[in-house]
């Protein structure tokens, strides 16, 4: 369950930006990927490396004890 949560924390905030972006596009018009080199490209391409940063940076830490083995188990 912490793995699904720790994934969720660090991909949420993205999932969100480009849902959002999609939701705007439509509207405006000024985010269509159609166009190769747009806005809707540039501001997709800074979520991509937003993303593999977060990635990369969470993959390169190092990891953190767990609880020891017995510990609030009530037996001695």
């Amino acid at each position: 369950m912490a793995v699904a949560k720790a994934f969720a924390f660090a991909s949420l905030p993205f999932v969100v930006a480009e849902a959002g972006t999609g939701t705007a596009s439509p509207f405006t018009g000024q985010l269509s990927m159609p166009p190769l080199i747009g806005a809707g490209t540039a501001v997709d391409l800074s979520f991509l490396m937003a993303g593999i940063s977060v990635a990369i940076l969470r993959a390169l830490r190092p990891e953190t004890p767990g609880p020891e083995e017995g510990e609030g188990s009530g037996s001695r």
